[in-house]
């Protein structure tokens, strides 16, 4: 079937999902600017659009996949799926009711590492796991001169460098590991003033009792966009790093630790990822992929990530922030509109 694309965001973010639309061959209309109001948009009701890409600003998602659905559209959503809760909660709600496709641009899921990671791990090579370690480090934020949209509360939401890069860690530690986030002790950095943190230290719970200790900046000089993953088992461990993206070393008690290449792959998932020419964006390139695929009935090998993972994310967000005020654990359950979510 033949599918025609809506992109609604003209930033970096919606210029990479035209980008990666175009390689996939799929028809694009836009990216129209992120600032539009729901009634200007038009294209929203443009028959011949089956597919609406939301990449602006968090505020305006509620709105715009709310009318996205309403007209019976599919979704594709950046993350974080909402600046707030209440605009979270809605949006999972919408879903379920619109009876329609919709996802979350969890990319770094759909490169072949990664792929071949969480199939390991399921086959159980690295026995129980029982620690996720890692970091997500940037520098676009170092300066106090730096401005961006994500800066104010009004537009980004009240978490900044968790909801916005520390789901991505998460994201990746409940899709490879099949375990959820449950509870959180968190320590928040703000810079220069700012109404969102800038670093964070963290602590995480997930299910089964599985550790978690997570490094958060978006003002570490010299780091463009770097990603740390490890995970350790009872029968090993491994680490996976975005600057060597196409490698997984593994190690292991009673022989020399293992480089798994791209080229070196076993799972089928991973396998059929790297069938696809590499490229900078290749894991946005393969999940919008994937979900074409499925709307003409074909299932993705990894597992798309979902409006109710968007949501659960919005809460460790928020659940990060409310523990550093407490100073405290929170469980992230704990955080939905209907609770004082900030009570110090």
């Amino acid at each position: 079937m033949r599918h025609r694309a809506l992109v609604v965001g003209a930033g970096n973010a919606g210029k990479a999902h035209v980008e990666a639309l175009n390689s996939i061959g799929i028809e694009v209309v836009g990216p129209l600017s992120g600032t539009a109001t729901v009634a200007d948009l038009t294209s929203l009701r443009d028959p011949t659009v089956d597919v609406v890409h939301v990449t602006t600003a968090n505020d305006l998602h509620p709105p715009l996949v709310r009318e996205a659905l309403r007209v019976g559209k599919h979704v594709v959503c950046e993350k974080p799926l909402a600046g707030d809760l209440h605009g979270a909660e809605q949006l999972a709600e919408w879903a379920q009711l619109s009876g329609r496709h919709t996802t979350m641009c969890q990319n770094y899921r759909f490169l072949p590492l990664i792929a071949e990671l969480a199939a390991r791990v399921a086959a159980g090579d690295l026995g129980q796991v029982h620690l996720a370690r890692g970091a997500f480090l940037q520098d676009w934020l170092l300066l106090g001169s730096d401005a961006d949209w994500r800066l104010a509360t009004s537009r980004g939401g009240l978490s900044r460098t968790a909801a916005d890069i520390g789901v991505h860690w998460l994201d990746l530690v409940e899709m490879i590991t099949g375990r959820h986030v449950e509870a959180v002790v968190a320590q928040l950095g703000y810079l220069y003033g700012r109404q969102t943190e800038d670093h964070a230290g963290l602590l995480i719970r997930f299910a089964g009792g599985m550790q978690g200790a997570l490094t958060l900046s978006q003002a570490s000089a010299g780091r463009r966009n770097e990603v740390e993953l490890s995970l350790d088992g009872t029968a090993g461990s491994a680490t996976w790093l975005s600057e060597h993206r196409d490698e997984l070393w593994l190690g292991a008690r009673d022989r020399a630790p293992e480089i798994v290449r791209r080229s070196a792959v076993r799972s089928e998932s991973a396998r059929e990822l790297v069938k696809q020419p590499p490229g900078a964006d290749e894991g946005r390139r393969n999940l919008l992929a994937a979900f074409y695929r499925t709307l003409d009935g074909k299932p993705s090998q990894v597992p798309l990530p979902t409006f109710d993972d968007g949501l659960r994310h919005v809460r460790f967000a928020q659940a990060a922030i409310v523990s550093a005020r407490r100073q405290t654990w929170v469980e992230v359950e704990e955080m939905k509109t209907t609770a004082v979510e900030f009570r110090s």
